[in-house]
């Protein structure tokens, strides 16, 4: 199975009238228009050059027919170094292995979600201004982690330190899948222990049912039980823009798979409160 990332993003889309009757004048939508800016900067590509964080999959521009969300992207991670692939001729033990040939490893989400947020909100700001309050992030048939990518998400952080004085609270949400088998104080516990510069994690605190994780009719994994406990982890964030949002995301997603490496699924959610 293709490992895959479902993003959503929530809040309002206020669209400027002209600008929408230019867009279907010209027939672009969230999907044409999110795959340009991927490959305008290199993140992504449909042309024969290879993709370096994601491929595309699919996308649709959501504002005005639901209630809070106003778009969300679909991405395919299966774009990095080829392996072989191999399997028994004999489905028992002690026989030799065919060649099947080779796939791709999936990218980790944790190295491109800063990138792809990013990316989708800049793809739903060319159809109007954009005012945030939640991202949502959906995994699906990740690969097992082999290794922190805490070095590159604590060299990003320079970027925030000119950022101006406008600290925003937020709230990061998961399902029990994210957990791994370990509860929430080791979460929180184990982000504490990291450099995340002006980002501050925890405490602890009680999710409200209006910020719980809910799956999109389009989510493709429709099998999360998406229980959790009902608490969630605290957030101060030096800004509330997708850079802010998409690093600290990718922050508690590489603490949670450095926590448990086996974790293949998951959804967690960022709200601003």
């Amino acid at each position: 199975m293709s490992s895959l990332l479902f993003v959503e993003a929530f809040g309002q889309l206020l669209r400027d009238a002209n600008l929408e009757g230019f867009a279907s004048e010209n027939e672009e939508d969230l999907y044409s228009i999110f795959r340009a800016r991927a490959e305008l900067m290199s993140w992504s590509t449909t042309s024969a050059r290879r993709p370096l964080l994601w491929g595309m999959n699919d996308a649709e521009l959501t504002a005005g027919t639901d209630v809070s969300r106003i778009g969300w992207v679909q991405v395919g991670l299966d774009i990095g170094d080829a392996k072989p692939t191999v399997r028994p001729l004999v489905p028992f033990v002690g026989v030799r292995y065919m060649n099947l040939g080779i796939r791709r490893r999936s990218v980790d989400p944790a190295l491109l979600l800063p990138a792809l947020i990013q990316c989708l909100y800049d793809a739903l700001s060319r159809f109007g201004r954009v005012k945030l309050s939640a991202f949502q992030v959906t995994a699906n048939h990740l690969e097992p982690r082999t290794r922190s990518h805490v070095g590159n998400l604590t060299s990003m952080l320079n970027w925030f330190n000119i950022s101006p004085n406008e600290n925003a609270d937020a709230l990061i949400v998961f399902d029990q899948e994210l957990l791994g088998g370990h509860s929430e104080t080791d979460l929180v516990a184990s982000l504490q222990r990291k450099n995340t510069g002006s980002f501050k994690f925890g405490p602890l605190v009680t999710v409200p049912e209006k910020h719980s994780i809910k799956p999109g009719f389009e989510t493709p994994l429709r099998t999360l039980s998406h229980a959790h406990s009902g608490l969630g982890v605290s957030v101060t964030l030096p800004e509330w823009t997708a850079s802010a949002a998409g690093w600290a995301l990718a922050t508690v997603i590489d603490t949670a798979r450095t926590n448990a490496p086996d974790l293949v699924k998951f959804a967690v959610r960022i709200v601003r409160v």
